[in-house]
Formats: structure tokens, C-alpha cells, sequence
């Protein structure tokens, strides 16, 4: 190498490490988070987050324990992010007054980018929410609540089917079976099928599994979604054969999109209305909807499909656990509903069961355990500087706070590891429901919270009313999660004998 050479190299060298060095001071000393403590190296890289994000298997979560109790109640995790461990501060950053956007880099993970999930622009948020919310209202829940029903007798008559051959029931599978097909049949008027597979294995379940780790990959280097969402479906199948349940699904829902686009009239031939009927509606042209096109109409179909199944099923399952853990909770939640339902053969809603007070406890309580959404849900400060728990905080910082951080929270609920429903029956329990965050709150909060309402009413209700379960070794390893938006459980499932109860 010639001297030249050799030193264009050393001066090149120098000058990428002296604007590193200068980057690096720059965040962690002159940066407008600079005050706020946490990890230097969090205020240095995204590479921080990312770590316990896909190396540490789903694990940030987790590890936002760990720094809020070293750096107290607002942590710089990020170069621009904060989180909040205060619960005041939920409500300031997604409370109704809140004109907070979403991230675009965690939202665009899912790969339905024309969802109203996935909106960041709040005025068409709001005017998609306006187009289908009247589908989840509680109107229109009440109304197809046959639906919800159908599926849930499905669950007790196959559960039932597992005495004969003293083998037990995965519970946990069951539960998601349950949901998965609840949120198709209502949602799109077809069926799933997961609840007749043998022992609830079904491979949309499994693609989900499968598939869900791979969202933070996603996040931290979109340049793989970019490849794997362009390559032909066999090549992807190819590459990961656990996602052939999830192409399966998008080539049935793309189907049924495809005959409602050649011919709208076949919207009238369904059995009950559809999402597609609310989307194919004609708009007034002030309203900021995209064009109707098969892509836009997929988005919305897998992001419905997607948020409506895991949730509910696990929360079902951590419900379940616990109430057939703890033999007092178990009794008098059995008691209540053999009180208000001598016959068990006889139809017994979801008007009827919300208004049973123990039931309501217990659902609450086993909200509160699952978390439903556990991954911190980022919002980006502005349009102006923003007062966030007392804190100021600069316009286009990143600001979020977990649900789970909310509902461990020992000051709002006592000893908050211990399952406990009579927490919500006490005479001043209805403070209590401003901080169950589990369909979060304000202007984004998830749509579909009226229908997981009826389908855990009617899950808890039917299972407990009609069924008797032993546990088979039940332990708290049957509802151990890691985080990958919603829970992912990494230990063995929920199992339990089943037999018809008596009476």
C-alpha cells in the first residue's frame, strides 16, 4: 500500500470514529432526553431494545421491570423514547384527549399497512373507525350473538368428546380454537375449523405461533419483511414451512374479497352481515378512505382476524387456571351461576351472565393476569411539546407504557401476583375499572372490546356452568408468556380432564 494510500485509509478511519465519538457525546449528553435517566446504552443504539427483543426471546417486557426499578418511574430506553411506569401517565399519553400518533416502525410490522390498525394519521383513523365501528357495537353484538353461542357449544360438545378416551383436554388450544373461530364467523361468515381438528391443533394456531416472534425481526430490519413479502408464496412456505397456515388464510380470505369485488349482490346471499358489508359501503367523498381495492380489504381482514383470536383465548386460558387453581374462587363461582341457572340445558345469554357479579370478577381479574396486549404501544409526542406525569417532554419523542405495567401496579391493586376477583366487589371497585387497560383506552383503543366481552361472558359462563375440569398438573409454567405484541406461551399447555357436571 502506497503512502498515499495508507493515509487517505488513517484519515478516512479517523474521521468516521471522531463523528461517532461526536454522535455518541451528542446523544447521551446534548440530546433533549439527555435528562432523563436510563441505560447509556439505550440512549446510544436501537441495537439496545433490539436485543431483548429477538435475542432474549420476547424479553423487554420483562426487562422494563428491571430499569424502572433502578431509574425510577420514566426511563429513557431508547435515543428518542421514554417509558412510563406511573399510571397517571397512561391516560396522558392514550387517554381520549390525546392527539398522540403511533409509530409507524412498530405498526408497519404486521404487514397490514392499510389497516385501521396500522393508521397513523389520527382524522383517518377516526373516519375508518366511524365506517366499521357499527359492526362492533353492542348493538350489533347483541344481535348476532347466536353467532358467538354457536361456537362456544361447539367448545363444551368437543371437550365432552375427551372423557371416553380419559385423555385430557388442552384447554389452552380449546380456548384459542374458540376465539379464532368466533372472530372468522362473525367477522367474514366462514369457518375456520380449528374447533373440530383433532385435539384443537390447527394450523392458522400454529403459523401464529410460528410467525409472531418474527415481528420484532420485522421491526428492527424491515428489509427482511420487504424480501420475504415479495418472494413468490412457495418460496416463503419453503423457507418457513410454519407459515404455509397463514398463506392458507390470506388465500381463502383473498377468495372471498375476490367474489365480493366481481359481484357486490353476493353480499346479500350470506347468512348474517360481514365486515364486507360495512367496507363495500359506499362513503360520502369527504371521507378520507382509501380506494376499495383487494389489498386494502385483505389488511383489514388479517388484522381482524389476527387481533380477535389470541387475545381472548388467552385470557380464557389464565382465567381458567387460576379459578380451577384456587378451590374457594372455583366454588363460589360455580355456586353463583348454578344459583342463577338451575337448568343447565337452558338458554341463558350474555345479558343474563354480565349482570352476575362474581362472573364479572372473574373476568376482570383474569384481564387484569393476561394483560391482553403486552407490548408497550409507542406514540410520537405532538403536534407541541406535551406534560406527561408531571414530566415536559419534547414534541417527536416516542412515549409509551405498557398495560401490564398498569395492572401490576401494588399501589391500584394490592398484591397484584395474586388472583384475586374479590378486588372488584368491593364498594369503591369501580375506581378500579379506569385502570384495566387490557383493550387500552381513548381515540385507538381496540374495536372489537364489545365483542370480547360476549365471548368471555359466554366462555367462562358455559364452560363453568356445564362442565367439571381437573387439572392435570397444573402449574403457573401453563401460563408463562414472552412478548411478541400479545402473549406467547413458552411453557406446556393448560390440560384437563373433562366430564358433563351433574346438574
Amino acid at each position: 500500500m502506497s503512502n498515499t494510500s495508507y493515509n487517505v485509509l488513517v484519515t478516512t478511519c479517523s474521521s468516521a470514529l471522531a463523528f461517532i465519538a461526536f454522535w455518541g457525546v451528542q446523544r447521551l449528553f446534548f440530546h433533549p432526553l439527555s435528562r432523563f435517566p436510563g441505560p447509556p446504552l439505550a440512549a446510544l443504539t436501537l441495537w439496545y431494545k433490539a436485543y431483548y427483543d429477538i435475542i432474549m426471546d420476547g424479553g423487554w417486557s420483562t426487562h422494563l421491570d428491571y430499569l424502572h426499578e433502578k431509574h425510577g418511574s420514566v426511563v429513557r430506553v431508547a435515543p428518542n423514547e421514554l417509558h412510563f411506569n406511573d399510571p397517571h401517565a397512561y391516560g396522558d399519553i392514550y387517554g381520549s384527549g390525546s392527539k398522540f400518533t403511533k409509530q409507524p416502525e412498530l405498526y408497519s410490522c404486521f404487514a397490514t399497512d392499510l389497516s385501521v390498525f396500522a393508521l397513523f394519521d389520527m382524522h383517518e383513523a377516526l373516519q375508518r373507525r366511524n365506517l366499521i365501528g357499527p359492526f362492533f357495537s353492542r348493538q350489533a353484538i347483541m344481535k348476532l350473538e347466536n353467532v358467538v353461542q354457536t361456537q362456544v357449544d361447539t367448545l363444551i360438545t368437543r371437550l365432552l368428546t375427551h372423557p371416553p378416551t380419559k385423555k385430557p383436554a388442552n384447554l389452552d388450544l380449546a380456548f384459542r380454537a374458540t376465539s379464532l373461530e368466533v372472530i372468522t364467523a362473525y367477522c367474514f361468515g366462514i369457518k375456520a375449523d380449528p374447533l373440530v381438528s383433532e385435539d384443537f391443533q390447527n394450523d392458522i394456531l400454529s403459523a401464529m405461533d410460528a410467525t409472531l416472534p418474527m415481528i420484532w425481526v420485522f421491526k428492527h430490519f424491515p428489509f427482511i419483511k420487504f424480501i420475504l413479502l415479495n418472494v413468490p408464496e412457495w418460496t416463503a412456505a419453503y423457507l418457513k414451512p410454519s407459515t404455509l397456515g397463514i398463506i392458507e388464510q390470506r388465500r381463502q380470505m383473498g377468495a372471498q374479497i375476490d367474489g365480493f369485488l366481481k359481484d357486490p349482490t353476493l353480499l346479500e346471499n350470506v347468512e348474517h352481515e360481514t365486515i364486507y358489508h360495512y367496507l363495500l359501503t359506499p362513503q360520502p367523498e369527504n371521507h378520507r378512505l382509501p380506494p376499495v381495492s383487494r389489498t386494502w380489504l385483505l389488511d383489514e381482514g388479517l388484522y381482524l382476524r389476527f387481533a380477535g383470536s389470541d387475545t381472548v383465548g388467552n385470557v380464557s386460558t389464565v382465567g381458567a387456571y387460576y379459578i380451577l387453581s384456587n378451590p374457594k374462587i372455583h366454588a363460589t363461582l360455580v355456586e353463583e351461576l348454578e344459583d342463577a341457572w338451575p337448568d343447565r340445558d337452558a338458554i341463558f345469554g350474555h345479558d343474563a351472565l354480565e349482570k352476575l357479579p362474581y362472573l364479572t370478577a372473574v373476568i376482570k381479574e383474569s384481564l387484569r393476569m393476561a394483560h391482553g396486549v403486552i407490548t408497550p404501544l409507542p406514540r410520537i409526542v405532538g403536534p407541541t411539546d406535551a406534560e406527561i406525569s408531571g414530566e415536559i417532554v419534547p414534541a417527536g419523542t416516542v412515549v409509551a407504557m405498557g398495560a401490564a405495567v398498569v395492572h401490576r401496579n401494588p399501589g391500584i391493586f394490592p398484591e397484584p401476583e395474586t388472583f384475586s376477583p374479590d378486588r372488584w366487589l368491593q364498594p369503591d371497585s369501580h375506581e378500579l375499572d379506569r385502570y384495566l387497560v387490557s383493550f387500552s383506552k381513548g381515540p385507538r383503543s381496540c374495536l372489537g372490546i364489545n365483542l370480547a366481552w360476549c365471548e368471555l361472558y359466554l366462555i367462562f359462563g358455559n364452560v363453568f356452568r356445564k362442565l367439571t375440569l381437573e387439572p392435570v398438573d397444573a402449574t403457573v409454567n401453563n401460563i408463562s408468556f414472552r412478548e411478541y405484541f400479545v402473549g406467547v406461551h413458552r411453557g406446556s399447555h393448560l390440560q384437563a380432564h373433562v366430564k358433563l357436571r351433574s346438574s
